[in-house]
């Protein structure tokens, strides 16, 4: 997907005045307690296969380039910082666990064929991963709201 010529597209659509909002996430955010540089490499696993295929995971931090060019007016964009611990089960389970985690493990098999890392270290970033929805873990991850106008 080409993300300013979905813009174009849109603005096409909206009436002078009309408004936009976009929410996307950046999975170069993610930043968590305890710190594992290995739980790092499975996420930058993530990132390169997205872009390998045409993607962009780090798309929320350009929300404000990509409305710009497109030739939106009055751009505002903010981060919305998710931030979750052990007092916060259903984040636990649903986002880190269910969304987060499971995005990341769903590139396995590519990662390890691609030789982009090794299993060993592949199954401790996973673990080191994990031990972020435990009762001494934290877990930060930051979604980008633009609002822009026509």
């Amino acid at each position: 997907m080409r993300p300013h010529d979905a813009l174009i597209n849109l603005k096409k659509v909206l009436k002078t005045g009309g408004s936009i909002t976009i929410i996307e996430g950046d999975h170069g955010s993610t930043y968590f307690c305890p710190e594992s540089k290995t739980a790092h490499s499975t996420i930058q696993c993530l990132i390169d296969i997205q872009t390998s295929i045409g993607g962009n995971a780090l798309i929320g931090r350009q929300l404000y380039p990509l409305l710009k060019a497109s030739g939106f007016q009055t751009i505002k964009v903010a981060p919305r910082m998710v931030y979750v611990d052990s007092s916060k089960p259903e984040l636990v389970e649903g986002f880190i666990k269910n969304t987060f985690i499971a995005m990341v493990e769903g590139v396995r098999e590519q990662a390890l064929r691609l030789n982009m890392i090794d299993e060993t270290t592949w199954e401790k970033g996973i673990k080191d991963l994990y031990h972020t929805t435990g009762q001494d873990g934290t877990f930060c991850y930051n979604f980008f709201k633009g609002t822009a106008i026509k």
